[in-house]
């Protein structure tokens, strides 16, 4: 490789470098979908509340890093904070200042609250008719629920994810993460995306209309098609793979539990093979699927018989050898630390300019010509670009002076 390759490999990826987006955002569903749009080289402004600010940032800060809370790093590096109190029509005169250079705003109020403040879709779309105007919400923009208020945990229960996680006697169970609020994120980063490239073809704005419920149905497609297609309403199996193979299920082992996939026919030969048991597949009731789906409990007994004589890890080597799908279940912390992990850069430590202390920060979960994207700057604390932000707009000191005076930012 020669050195001009070399340095283009170092060079950070930015495709998104010159898109500049004003971010309404809170909590985590709006500000995760803008964090991916920043580790991708858009220039996001964060405009918050004065005093308070984006809602996760009202936990508890990171030992020996005042001002920054876990949640809050989660989602909003690369990103400049602005605060501005747009009740006050200084404060709204300013936001519009600034959307009218936009390529794009995110929100993701309820319904109707982006209006009540001055910055619905229509007095935007007269500012600067080009831009992309993006709405995350809990149920979208229109249908019967569109003006309720919504979290993860509340679109889980209503999304019959919480009917479909556990056994049937133990339902209903809400999934640990707020993954739905990740999603959606994902969904509306895709959509923005997309929403962006339409407006450099068409030159027209437009607005996207993104819903956390929406999101989670999506996410269930398989499900749904079941019960949409066959009549058949999906039930809580537990641990056994959506498949509803008995290969494929959580096993206890001699230390620890195997979450192992054998699906398909290929993947239980092999099993059978690697346990030491091929054997097993010639016992007439477990000579084909059909018959090891008709006596489930007992080639599951089989199974687990056998992987109790060895370790969770040990099974998982050899497993994988076999090309037969099984991790060791692992903890959060272990999988943080896991090798695998540290080499694909899930998680990218940075310097904090205030503290000095080292911080965790997520990067984009994929790589680009082999490198990780991750934020290039630390998650700013509550204001602290307001001043740079304001003579980028063409404010001079006395006039920001008078804004501060004012409490406009």
């Amino acid at each position: 490789m020669n050195m001009a390759q070399t340095e283009a490999k170092q060079e950070r990826p930015a495709p998104l470098k010159g898109v500049r987006i004003i971010d309404f955002t809170s909590v985590l569903s709006g500000p995760y979908c803008t964090y991916q749009m920043a580790l991708l080289g858009a220039d996001i402004i964060k405009v918050e509340r004065p005093g308070i600010g984006d809602n996760t940032r009202r936990g508890a800060d990171l030992p020996g890093v005042p001002g920054l809370a876990a949640v809050f790093v989660s989602q909003n590096g690369s990103k400049r904070s602005i605060q501005i109190d747009m009740k006050k029509p200084e404060g709204l005169a300013l936001v519009k200042k600034i959307v009218a250079s936009c390529d794009a705003m995110v929100e993701n109020y309820t319904p109707g609250v982006a209006d009540r403040l001055g910055i619905g879709y229509d007095a935007m779309r007269e500012i600067n008719p080009d831009m992309v105007y993006f709405s995350l919400s809990g149920y979208g923009q229109d249908g019967p629920y569109s003006r309720r208020s919504a979290y993860d945990h509340v679109i889980q229960g209503i999304s019959g994810i919480t009917m479909l996680t556990g056994t049937a006697e133990t339902v209903p169970n809400r999934i640990g993460p707020p993954l739905f609020d990740y999603l959606a994120g994902i969904y509306g980063a895709f959509a923005l995306l997309a929403a962006l490239k339409e407006r450099d073809r068409t030159g027209k704005g437009q607005r996207v209309d993104i819903a956390m419920l929406d999101a989670a149905l999506v996410a269930m497609a398989s499900f749904s098609s079941i019960y949409l297609n066959t009549g058949k309403a999906p039930e809580a199996n537990g641990n056994t793979a959506a498949s509803g193979s008995p290969a494929a299920n959580i096993f206890p082992t001699k230390d620890g539990f195997l979450s192992l996939a054998a699906n398909g026919d290929h993947h239980v030969v092999r099993l059978c093979a690697a346990l030491g048991e091929p054997d097993l597949l010639t016992d007439p009731r477990f000579a084909s699927k059909a018959l090891r789906l008709q006596h489930f409990k007992e080639f599951g007994a089989a199974l687990t018989e056998r992987l109790a004589t060895r370790s969770a890890s040990e099974w998982e080597v050899v497993l994988s050898e076999a090309r037969v799908p099984a991790v060791k279940i692992r903890t959060l912390p272990e999988i943080l630390h896991d090798p695998h992990i540290v080499a694909r850069g899930v998680q990218q430590q940075m310097i904090d300019p205030v503290s000095g202390k080292m911080v965790f920060v997520p990067t984009a979960g994929f790589k680009w010509n082999g490198q990780v994207l991750g934020p290039e700057r630390i998650p700013s604390r509550l204001g602290a670009d307001t001043d740079e932000l304001l003579r980028e707009f063409g404010f001079g000191d006395a006039e920001i002076a008078g804004l501060r005076q004012r409490s406009v930012v």
